[in-house]
């Protein structure tokens, strides 16, 4: 963007040399003639029909302008060697010449110097006026004076009325280079900064936060239209005007404490959230931001939040409050886990499958102070290797045959700045554990086939039903990576080491079905018994589980409690029996893949497809699970 330019011009020969000068530095220029108020009033019409970023005039008429516009006005004026030149050709005219010109203070010629070169005394009439200008001449002639230097075109008609001779005080084409060329910068900057004003400007408007720009003065320079509607103002009326002038108006009952523009913070007040900073310049404080947001709004965001977090699996629902306890032990494991909420060190969770161990994960989160953050959850023994490896880390565009556009962020990128809880952290492949080991040592990820590294701020609470140091000595588990992840150990004990719980576990369970309306010393003497007697293989699911069929049955008039004891002691003598003649398998002769997959189909049938306990009773994990149906 080419600046646009204004310069005036007292005399035609100023234009012709303007013009060529202009030219040849390909600066955009218009000239306008005339001089002192005339002058200005051309360029105010100027201005008020085009745009244009700088005024390039002289003296008096420089003057005239800045009274009525509001632009950057620059001097061009005559350097003494000027003058020199014009008293030279003056005297060539005639004998006694004078010098006319505007007395603009603190920029007088020094006379003195030039009267050696010219040889005689300089007179010297000034005017500020285009009437002083006319009375100036009219007394050069009564002074005798033959030659009028200066004054442009107004002058030289005057002088002539009185038949002087007249002598425009010309400036050379270095002097209006250099005024051009320092006017053109100035036009540069101004639009350079006029272009950041917008774009801050820009980015303030589009806030849906109330800002206010206050300066050391307490008058309002800035005001974004979120803090017109919150407020209930309008900007052209208060811009300029000082905070305490309001003192009857909502905009003086949030910000007229004068604490506010000596200090920084935040407060709430009818129903607003108000922040508060200083600016600073090199140290010094020249004005304060003040940020406006209705308390409302920022807790329906929140609230939006929360709602998406929970679309997307990201929250963690569970706190303390909800693991029912009585026993001492479980009291214990209780405090010390909420111990360990309030800090970031990696936890391991230890304990058979369905005693709660996500539960424990959940309710550190929830105490901690990432509660706010997103809590993801993955089991690492319920995914293949390839797909548990992509969806842990994710992967770059084009990593692989079917990838994303633009990639896709793995589990350890959405847990940024919140908690990711791995649960069965024994069953991850080697491999996976050595990128494992580096996001816990350096809290940096790389995508598959990615080629930069993202940095995390994650808690990583990792769960398992297996004793890892055993896998470790088995030369299954990286070393290394055991050590990392049992900063702190948590041992979530079996249901059966915690038999005093039973009945409350039962009452919870029970009231949280649709039936309900039973307790646990309404049951039967034979069904209590065996809730406190049983050894609960499956833990609380598996309380669970038998207390939702336990429900359903009593509505049958032929439900006879030994008949569904016995049942479920069935079910699991079965477990025990599952190789020998009672609970033997049927296996036809073929391939050793072919008679492994019919083994491992037959066992998810007798236990209704759960992959987990199949792979324990197998001795095999459920990656190979997958890899053997699949193969």
């Amino acid at each position: 963007m080419q600046p646009k330019l204004l310069m005036t011009a007292g005399y035609p020969e100023l234009v012709h040399m303007i013009r060529k000068v202009s030219k040849e530095l390909q600066i955009d220029v218009t000239i306008i003639e005339g001089i002192l108020d005339e002058a200005a009033e051309k360029v105010k019409r100027h201005i008020e029909n085009s745009s244009y970023e700088v005024v390039i005039s002289r003296a008096g008429s420089a003057q005239a302008i800045r009274r009525v516009v509001d632009l950057p006005v620059v001097n061009h004026d005559s350097d003494q060697f000027d003058i020199l030149q014009g008293f030279i050709r003056a005297k060539k005219l005639g004998e006694r010449v004078c010098f006319i010109t505007y007395p603009e203070e603190g920029f007088f010629f020094n006379f003195k110097d030039m009267i050696d070169v010219i040889g005689h005394d300089i007179t010297i009439l000034p005017y500020k006026t285009t009437a002083e200008l006319k009375n100036q001449i009219k007394k050069a002639k009564d002074m005798g004076i033959d030659v009028v230097l200066g004054g442009g075109i107004r002058a030289a008609a005057e002088a002539k009325k009185y038949g002087m001779k007249s002598m425009y005080l010309t400036a050379s084409e270095r002097t209006i280079k250099r005024s051009l060329l320092l006017a053109n910068k100035v036009a540069e900057d101004r639009i350079l900064l006029k272009e950041k004003a917008e774009r801050h400007n820009a980015v303030i408007n589009a806030s849906e936060e109330g800002i206010l720009f206050i300066n050391a003065f307490q008058e309002i320079e800035s005001c974004n239209p979120a803090a017109e509607k919150l407020l209930g103002i309008k900007a052209e009326t208060i811009l300029g005007k000082k905070v305490y002038d309001y003192k009857t108006t909502t905009l003086f009952q949030l910000i007229g404490n004068s604490e506010i523009y000596n200090s920084s913070g935040n407060f709430t007040k009818m129903n607003m959230n108000i922040t508060y900073e200083p600016v600073l310049v090199e140290n010094v404080r020249i004005g304060t931001v003040i940020t406006c947001r209705e308390v409302s709004k920022i807790q329906n965001l929140e609230n939006k939040i929360r709602r998406e977090l929970h679309l997307k699996g990201f929250i963690a629902r569970h706190t303390f409050n909800e693991i029912t306890h009585k026993c001492k032990k479980m009291k214990d494991i209780v405090e010390l886990a909420s111990e360990y909420s309030h800090t970031d060190s990696t936890v391991l969770i230890i304990g058979e499958s369905g005693t709660g161990k996500e539960l424990f994960a959940q309710s550190i989160h929830n105490a901690s102070k990432r509660k706010d953050r997103p809590f993801v959850a993955v089991n690492c023994a319920a995914l293949p290797e390839s797909i548990l490896e992509s969806e842990l880390f994710g992967y770059a565009e084009g990593a692989f045959t079917g990838a994303n556009k633009g990639g896709r962020q793995g589990l350890f990128e959405l847990a940024h700045n919140g908690t990711i809880f791995l649960d069965e952290i024994g069953e991850i492949p080697s491999h996976i554990q050595t990128r494992l080991l580096r996001v816990l040592q350096e809290k940096v990820v790389m995508r598959i086939g990615g080629d930069r590294v993202v940095p995390i701020n994650i808690r990583i609470i990792a769960a398992t039903n297996q004793r890892l140091w055993g896998l470790v000595k088995e030369g299954k588990f990286r070393l290394d990576l055991y050590f990392r992840l049992s900063v702190l150990h948590l041992d979530i004990p079996p249901l059966r080491q915690r038999s005093e719980d039973i009945p409350e576990l039962v009452d919870v369970l029970i009231s949280k079905s649709e039936r309900g309306g039973f307790t646990f010393n309404s049951l039967s003497e034979p069904l209590q018994k065996f809730f406190m007697s049983y050894h609960w293989p499956g833990n609380i699911r598996q309380l669970e589980n038998i207390i939702e069929r336990l429900m359903l049955r009593l509505d049958n008039e032929k439900f006879l409690p030994r008949d569904f004891i016995n049942e479920v002691y069935l079910e699991t003598e079965s477990e025990k029996e599952l190789f020998h003649s009672q609970g033997e398998l049927i296996v036809n002769v073929s391939t050793m893949e072919s008679m492994e997959q019919q083994i491992i189909k037959s066992m998810l049938e007798r236990y209704n497809q759960n992959r987990t306990l199949v792979a324990e009773k197998l001795g095999i994990s459920r990656t190979t699970i997958w890899k053997k149906l699949s193969e």
